[in-house]
């Protein structure tokens, strides 16, 4: 038992380093070719966090594990929204720009709204299976195109939070100017190759875990796997908080969550249905609620910033989700 936990250990750590160089060199070579730094910070870096979620759900979709492919994005989300925004928020120093309020909260609020009413059909359609299906996932993909238009006619027009994210980072990575085009494919390569190993022995150990305690791939994925492939956004917005790049956080956190379930989730749902079981229902609710929470604090508080209370919230919410997802 120690073993597999040693392996899922290393194999998320892999997942989280791999995304690491993959976005590294991605920067690299964006700014060799020229590339406008928009694409590099929304996109590369926004997105490339969540790479392990990708990663994982893909491999989970191809082996047929879909309850451990639902249950990471929803343990993912949660673990972003709760805990990292949560804990971050207790520094009284997240921006809430304008855009965030108009657009990326109620669009994270829609997404979660969105696995509540595909996921259920058993109680909305009265039919006999409930899951989330090919033609849910072309919208959740539809959805996700529209993000990304409505986010780059943002940057175009100049919105704040989505100028380049992490501009202390890109002035430390000048120097990757000087390295060669061939390092930073290299980079590519071995990060993709990573994640996708990274993805595999997550899902493998995962599921031999939870077999050996008699635990379902539900929980694993909730409360293991889903806040581990987590990582590359709390190291990304912990770094964004030492360097005062606080306004740059909420839009690094959100767009991620939107990421999970429109794309990867939607990505997911192409391969393989995704059943939606009655006990992932919970966690469901949560999710909803903390996305809801943060929609109306940023819609009804007229405030520049989370407050201290709205982050002790939402720290509750992942406290008392934990406790009934162990006692479930």
């Amino acid at each position: 038992m120690l073993m597999q936990a040693g392996v899922l250990i290393v194999a998320i750590i892999l997942a989280v380093y791999s995304a690491k160089i993959l976005v590294s060199g991605a920067i690299s070579i964006a700014k060799r070719f020229a590339i406008p730094e928009f694409i590099i910070g929304a996109f590369i870096i926004g997105f490339g966090t969540s790479l392990p979620e990708f990663a994982v759900n893909i491999q989970a979709a191809l082996e047929g594990n879909t309850e451990l492919a639902i249950a990471n994005i929803l343990g993912s989300n949660l673990f972003n929204t709760c805990v990292t925004l949560g804990l971050l928020g207790l520094s009284g120093q997240l921006v809430i720009n304008s855009d965030v309020r108009i657009k990326d909260a109620p669009y994270n609020l829609i997404a979660a709204l969105m696995i509540a009413v595909c996921g259920n059909q058993l109680f909305l359609d009265h039919i006999n299976y409930h899951q989330i299906m090919m033609s849910h996932a072309l919208i959740f993909l539809c959805f996700f195109c529209i993000y990304v238009y409505y986010t780059l006619l943002e940057v175009k027009q100049g919105a704040p939070h989505k100028q380049p994210l992490h501009k202390h980072h890109h002035q430390a990575l000048k120097s990757d100017n000087n390295s060669s085009t061939a390092k930073a494919f290299f980079y590519i390569i071995t990060g993709l190759i990573g994640l996708v190993l990274g993805g595999e022995l997550i899902v493998s150990s995962a599921e031999k875990i939870a077999q050996l305690f008699g635990l379902s791939n539900r929980l694993i994925g909730l409360l293991i796997v889903g806040p581990g492939t987590s990582m590359p956004e709390l190291i990304a917005s912990l770094v964004a908080l030492r360097s005062r790049s606080t306004a740059l956080i909420l839009g690094n956190i959100i767009g991620s969550n939107i990421f999970n379930v429109f794309f990867t989730l939607g990505i997911t749902a192409t391969i393989q249905p995704v059943p939606l079981d009655f006990s992932l229902n919970q966690a469901v609710l949560f999710n909803v609620l903390a996305a809801a929470l943060l929609a109306i604090t940023f819609w009804l508080v007229p405030k520049e910033k989370i407050s201290r209370i709205t982050a002790s919230l939402l720290l509750l919410i992942y406290c008392v989700y934990t406790v009934l997802a162990i006692y479930q």
